[in-house]
């Protein structure tokens, strides 16, 4: 459900009544029944939440796995140590009952890294969280809208920590990732991937810095040494543009707001999140609580919808591959 201050509550409730999420799956919720129940009332939504769970206008019910012991208030709009809580124990939640086999993926609305740090979890986010929970070391964020494909070599770190924070061995793994998951989740073998520069104009030659020859060459190398079809490092802004992006099947990022930006140029409805290498399919939306317009009823819920379907057609193709 996410944090049940942001928007989180109204997209999952609005995609289940689309009759393409509806259809395509046996849901189970994993939230707040009493702050879902007060988002339906709230905006009006053609759903009941009852003790069985979340009964459709044609009669269907999902399921609500009840995380929310206290019931306590949670002030809607802005993080608080309530609202992380009850989005971190659904995310608890819907990780044991996939490691378990009692479903077969996850979709997670979107949460605020302060309340979950007021929570006590840390200043992390799903992708922190998902790996320690599965015990996963080598992990990557991968987010895609149609068929652009960005694998993030750092996350959500301060602008002044990325340059410290890339390495040639973190780099070839997320190469690794994304050859492995888009050939696994996506059907696509021997993935053509391309990685991006750090710098403007791939450092210019060192002046303006020399991660690419020092750190990202290198990396890509190896890759390439091991039978990986990439290519680069390419300047960001070449590499992301039209239509030199549509030429490969995934891209390798540097940082958040270098693969986001052309994430998001055109909106947030078809962008998916998907957790590379954890034990579980995982997807989510590409954007988060939006504070701003909680409780108002604008919210839309398209990036969800991309979400779960994108969720269940994974996991089908795992099912016939097998």
């Amino acid at each position: 459900m996410g944090d049940p201050a942001g928007i989180g509550p109204e997209i999952l409730l609005k995609a289940l009544l689309k009759p393409s999420v509806e259809r395509s799956a046996r849901i189970i919720v994993v939230g707040s029944r009493s702050k879902l129940g007060t988002t339906a009332r709230r905006l009006g939504l053609a759903v009941r939440i009852t003790e069985a769970g979340i009964r459709l206008p044609g009669g269907r019910v999902f399921s609500i796995t009840d995380v929310d012991t206290t019931r306590s208030q949670v002030p809607l709009g802005r993080p608080s140590c309530q609202g992380g809580e009850i989005a971190g124990k659904a995310v608890e939640e819907a990780v044991r009952l996939a490691l378990s086999g009692e479903v077969d993926g996850i979709v997670t609305s979107p949460v605020s890294k302060e309340a979950l740090a007021l929570a006590g979890y840390g200043m992390v986010g799903h992708t922190e969280i998902l790996a320690r929970l599965t015990g996963t070391t080598d992990y990557a964020m991968m987010l895609t809208r149609r068929r652009l494909r960005i694998v993030f070599v750092t996350g959500h770190v301060a602008h002044r920590s990325v340059a410290r924070k890339l390495r040639s061995d973190r780099i070839v793994r997320c190469i690794k990732l994304a050859n492995r998951y888009i050939d696994l989740y996506f059907g696509i073998a021997k993935p053509h991937l391309g990685v991006a520069c750090l710098n403007p104009h791939c450092g210019e030659g060192g002046l303006m810095g020399d991660e690419e020859s020092r750190i990202i060459r290198p990396a890509v190398v190896a890759a390439r040494r091991g039978g990986i079809d990439v290519e680069g490092p390419f300047p960001a802004d070449y590499l992301l543009s039209d239509p030199v992006s549509a030429r490969f099947d995934g891209i390798i990022a540097m940082y958040h707001d270098q693969g986001m930006i052309a994430l998001r140029s055109e909106g947030f409805d078809d962008v998916v999140n998907i957790t590379l290498g954890i034990p579980i399919v995982r997807t989510s939306p590409g954007h988060g609580t939006a504070f701003e317009i909680a409780g108002s009823g604008e919210a839309s819920e398209a990036s969800m919808v991309s979400a779960i379907r994108q969720c269940v057609r994974i996991i089908k193709r795992l099912r016939d591959a097998r």
